[in-house]
């Protein structure tokens, strides 16, 4: 293939050049959530709607259901991301349902990320750790060492970009009036970033 670079040089691309970045059109980023059962989203559905009430920018819905991360990699479409949808089926055969309490409002500074946390129980690190580890046997983690077992901190995202003037402001206002959230992570859901909705529900 013959193009023209931006200084107007003329550039032949290889086939291996071509290849490659077909490649990396096809790549998305697969990631594993734990998803709740549908009381549950509706309730954190609700304190976003109290975020968006206090003026942070939010569309309607958001474009993925309310979830906790367990882990990512970066695969293509096709035969490959069909591998992990195989590979999460795997996995959550050998879980159940995880019953939790989102009882902890959260903030990351840096990133203007408002968050619900879990209490601690037995179930759910149980759950990202296999998720971890079956998935980097496979593919690297897209994410990286963040979501290692040990450094893996479980939040259901809220709103991000707040500018931190507001943050801490509206985090203290949400804290006041929030009530926490019993319920079930009930599946693990498949999704892409920068795409919409499940690209697979898998129960647990």
């Amino acid at each position: 293939m013959v193009t023209y670079r931006a200084s107007g040089q003329l550039h032949v691309t290889t086939q291996r050049e071509s290849d490659h970045s077909t490649r990396r059109q096809q790549l998305v980023t697969a990631v594993l959530c734990a998803a709740f059962d549908p009381a549950t989203d509706e309730a954190i559905y609700a304190v976003r709607d109290q975020v968006r009430a206090l003026g942070v920018a939010l569309p309607g819905r958001p474009p993925h259901r309310p979830h906790l991360t367990l882990t990512a990699a970066r695969v293509t479409r096709g035969d490959e991301l069909h591998r992990v949808v195989e590979t999460v089926h795997e996995i959550v055969a050998r879980h159940e349902p995880v019953p939790i309490v989102l009882h902890e409002v959260g903030r990351f500074g840096r990133a203007g990320v408002l968050w619900l946390g879990p209490a601690r129980n037995h179930g759910l690190p149980a759950l990202q750790r296999d998720a971890y580890r079956t998935m980097k046997a496979r593919w690297s983690p897209a994410f990286g060492e963040r979501s290692s077992p040990n450094l893996w901190v479980p939040h259901c995202t809220l709103a991000t970009r707040i500018a931190k003037p507001r943050l801490r402001e509206i985090e203290e206002a949400i804290a006041a009036a929030y009530t926490p959230i019993s319920g079930w992570v009930a599946a693990v859901a498949t999704i892409f970033v920068g795409g919409q909705g499940d690209i697979a529900l898998a129960p647990l």
